[in-house]
């Protein structure tokens, strides 16, 4: 797995781009909630975190907002420079490297006060919102997993008991939750580093 030793240079040299062209940047819309696009900036909790990574970029930057599955079909395509936010997935290692660490993020697992599922019985069901970025968890995770696209639809989920637990990164559920007012249970179950990956150029 790669790792930049410089944000500037590397995003120049390893996506070898030219000072003439444009720099695509892929945004995952289902993150909306912590980072967007605005007026071809970024905004949201994230923006200044990823605005540090293009300091020193002297390239015009074009954001582009892109479901998740699609954004990583672009970058695989070579059709976005940049996809974020990301962690690392082996298997995008083919296509793309990995930047270094922006930030870091908890990833939770939320259920119901109520709830009487152990989360790692076999019987255990998990919801996660489309685009969620531990893949590595969910192969772990012996029983059904179920995505859907809408925070909403999670919690419906779980309240109607066709799901027991939620997989979601901290920074959206505390956006989407307004900070957890409905008093669910959070457990923290693994903290990831969160970056960008850049289209490597054949």
């Amino acid at each position: 797995m790669a790792k930049s030793p410089s944000v500037a240079l590397w995003l120049m040299m390893c996506a070898g781009l030219a000072h003439s062209e444009t720099i695509r940047v892929g945004v995952g819309e289902e993150f909306a909630s912590v980072v967007s696009v605005d007026a071809g900036r970024l905004k949201g909790e994230l923006a200044a975190a990823y605005n540090c990574v293009f300091d020193g970029v002297n390239t015009p930057i074009r954001f582009q907002v892109l479901p998740h599955a699609r954004l990583i079909h672009e970058l695989r395509a070579g059709t976005v420079d940049v996809g974020l936010p990301l962690v690392h997935e082996a298997s995008r290692d083919a296509f793309a490297t990995l930047g270094d660490p922006v930030i870091q993020s908890n990833y939770l697992r939320v259920s119901l006060p109520d709830q009487t599922v152990a989360p790692e019985a076999d019987s255990a069901k998990y919801v996660y919102l489309r685009g969620f970025a531990g893949g590595s968890i969910l192969r772990e995770l012996g029983g059904e997993s179920f995505e859907v696209s809408r925070w909403e639809q999670a919690i419906a989920m779980l309240e109607r008991g066709r799901a027991d637990f939620l997989l979601i990164t901290e920074k959206t559920f505390n956006q989407l939750s307004d900070n957890n007012a409905a008093g669910l249970d959070v457990d923290v179950i693994r903290r990831l580093d969160v970056s960008f990956y850049v289209a490597n150029r054949h």
